[in-house]
């Protein structure tokens, strides 16, 4: 394929550089794992390190702490890395020329970072009403008229002149509960009704999967993670009999059409970081790209697409090149030079340090995490493989994730339009800065629909696959779920 190199990519000062990759001071950076692991060994023991990360790892526990560059990349990439932030800082506009136009005609947000405020984590809604910012509603059906119409997210806002598409409302049922020791509790389960902005309703029978925006670091250390590695952790049919029987997710490369592991998404659904960032863009503001050519490309028909991943084109031999290659450009509101920019800046985000290791309640918590079986899928102890991005390569990592698909029971299920559960596999969310979400988003709200209120309410929704560890969790002592808690807390 004929390569031109487009744009020239200036490199930064020294001062810069100094700033952007700003992430502890040099004895924080000095810390070394212990262990020893090979690539492609599964076999890793995880051990309690406060580099989870490895030389990805940023050790700030301020309301920046999901926003640093890891410290070890290039000059290049740096440069990358703050074009990229650019791109995702920016509000597009829904013109037909500029630097930043095409958003729309229907979209969620008009930036990246109107979601993941700060690369963090959007909030659940804090009560019955309207779908707050920040969460998207994918529309799955075996109707072609229903997806030809709405395609695959529905949208909250248009463009000038134009009317959203939809608006999701949620109530909330009470769900009472009681710790083994007495304690009480109460949950809450989310009822969602969508109201079309035409007036018309949803067949019944259409799947409605609402979604909070995760946070990001740590994505292209994920992307590292060997092949080898997570067909070692899978088990699909229980063979072990330990009650876990993760799966792979089989995922689509939209441009070679070859399957592949799915890694992101809370349904493993993507598998790598351009696709993923290719399609955010696509569905939450209506910007198309190389990966998303038409307008129509959620809809029925097939779309058409050319070419290969960027990322194949950005390898460590053109590091000394500052006009670094891509490919011939496809078109699209999003050039191949943004994305690969915007790309570039959510792989190399920092993860933050986990803290308060050997603080005996921390410990205690780590310990009883195991115990309970937590540790089964939030799992760790990986080594990446090399990529090209060479500073996230050869790490030991401990992301408290498997990537596998789990059943976690009918309670988690998403819904159709009818209010009847489907039955839905979840990928084990990394754990990894966790405890910051509120220091930088302010807010606890986890699972996927953000009904959770806190870490406590987020184990006791686990169902399926993982209810022994929410029943081991529900019968420990107050201490003991304190300890838990407080070792979530540290990551």
């Amino acid at each position: 394929m004929t390569r031109t190199r487009p744009l020239l990519v200036v490199l930064v000062t020294a001062l810069a550089l100094l700033l952007l990759s700003c992430g502890g001071d040099d004895d924080e950076a000095a810390r070394e794992i212990d262990g020893d692991a090979a690539v492609g060994e599964q076999a890793v023991t995880p051990v309690r390190t406060d580099r989870t990360g490895g030389m990805g790892t940023a050790f700030d526990d301020t309301s920046r702490a999901f926003s640093l560059t890891v410290r070890n990349i290039n000059h290049l990439e740096l440069q990358a890395f703050a074009d990229g932030r650019e791109v995702f800082e920016v509000v597009w506009e829904p013109t037909l020329s500029g630097e930043f136009a095409g958003l729309g005609p229907n979209f969620n947000a008009a930036a990246c970072a109107t979601c993941h405020t700060d690369d963090g984590r959007s909030a659940g809604p804090g009560g019955p009403g309207p779908l707050p910012v920040g969460m998207a509603v994918g529309l799955g059906s075996d109707d072609p008229a229903t997806i030809d119409h709405f395609g695959g997210v529905l949208s909250t806002q248009a463009a000038a002149g134009g009317d959203p598409e939809s608006i999701t409302v949620v109530r909330y049922e009470e769900v009472p509960g009681e710790f083994d020791d007495g304690t009480p509790y109460t949950l809450r389960r989310p009822i969602y009704v969508v109201e079309l902005g035409d007036g018309s309703t949803l067949p019944e029978d259409s799947v409605i999967r609402v979604r909070v925006a995760p946070q990001l670091p740590g994505m292209g250390l994920l992307e590292l993670i060997t092949d080898d590695d997570l067909v070692a952790l899978a088990d699909p049919e229980d063979e072990d009999g330990d009650g876990i029987s993760g799966r792979l997710s089989s995922a689509t490369d939209l441009l070679t059409n070859t399957s592949l592991i799915g890694r992101f998404g809370w349904n493993a659904g993507q598998p790598t970081v351009e696709q993923q960032t290719a399609t955010a863009l696509f569905d939450d503001m209506g910007l198309t790209s190389r990966y998303f050519p038409s307008p129509l490309c959620d809809r029925w028909a097939p779309c058409l697409r050319a070419g290969v991943p960027l990322s194949t084109e950005y390898n460590v031999a053109e590091y000394g090149d500052p006009n670094f290659g891509v490919q011939e450009p496809a078109g699209g509101e999003v050039t191949d030079l943004q994305l690969l920019h915007l790309t570039v800046y959510t792989q190399t985000l920092a993860v933050p340090g986990a803290r308060d290791l050997g603080d005996p309640v921390v410990e205690r918590g780590s310990e009883l995490f195991t115990q309970a079986g937590c540790a089964s899928c939030h799992t760790g102890g990986f080594v990446t493989r090399d990529g090209p991005i060479q500073g996230l390569s050869g790490q030991t990592i401990q992301p408290y994730t498997d990537l596998l698909l789990h059943d976690l029971g009918i309670e988690l299920a998403d819904q159709t339009a009818g209010g009847d559960p489907v039955p839905t596999e979840w990928r084990t969310p990394p754990l990894w800065g966790i405890g910051l979400i509120d220091t930088v988003n302010g807010h606890t709200m986890l699972l996927h629909d953000g009904r959770a209120r806190d870490y406590s309410e987020a184990i006791l929704w686990h169902g399926g696959e993982a209810e022994a560890s929410a029943d081991a969790y529900r019968a420990m002592s107050a201490d003991d779920r304190s300890a838990v808690i407080a070792f979530l807390e540290s990551l």
